[in-house]
């Protein structure tokens, strides 16, 4: 049986090993050194985040066909995602907001610039979020890279919000990006 002792060694060599081995991992899943580290549009809107993540795909289909996806199944788009692209796109603008919460926040359209670029941006109470993402032409493949930074405020709220991000936004983007590389890929 387990003494008090053994659970807490237990405990403190879990947390060692997420906080050494797991989070770094999963902070810059898929991406190399050169996206880790080099700038992305949006990047000056949060200055000084206390968590950024940047991951990234290669996906074996062109750029526009990427985009598509990503605003359809990422529901960067007035409407929401709805399973199978439209024929035509109702193009993104400048200062639209997408999911919407009840107090009217939501992700703002800071910078679309399709098939290439896509920032978004959320300033709550308790943080101010960007979501950029990248689209490299590979030769008819595309390079499909995802950042996100976080400025919380201080408090309770801020600090909450911090690890509740470091907690969801591995498993939610992951899947995202995968998602948006199965459908990209099968259509194409």
């Amino acid at each position: 049986m387990f003494g008090t002792r053994s659970l807490l060694r237990l405990a403190v060599g879990a947390a060692a090993g997420y906080v050494l081995a797991v989070r770094p991992w999963h902070l810059r899943w898929g991406a190399d050194d050169r996206e880790v580290h080099g700038e992305m549009a949006g990047d000056d809107l949060v200055r000084s985040p206390q968590y950024q993540a940047t991951r990234a795909v290669t996906v074996d289909a062109p750029p526009a066909a990427v985009w598509a996806w990503l605003v359809r199944l990422g529901g960067y788009r007035p409407g929401g995602g709805t399973p199978e692209p439209p024929a035509t796109e109702e193009p993104l603008k400048v200062g639209d907001v997408l999911h919407p919460a009840s107090d009217g926040t939501g992700y703002v359209v800071e910078q679309a610039d399709p098939p290439h670029t896509l920032v978004l941006a959320q300033r709550g109470e308790d943080a101010t979020t960007t979501c950029s993402v990248s689209l490299r032409d590979l030769d008819g493949r595309t390079r499909m890279v995802f950042r996100v930074r976080v400025r919380a405020q201080p408090g309770v709220r801020g600090t909450t919000y911090l690890a509740s991000m470091d907690l969801v936004d591995f498993m939610a983007m992951r899947r995202q990006l995968l998602t948006i590389k199965e459908r990209a890929e099968s259509a194409h």
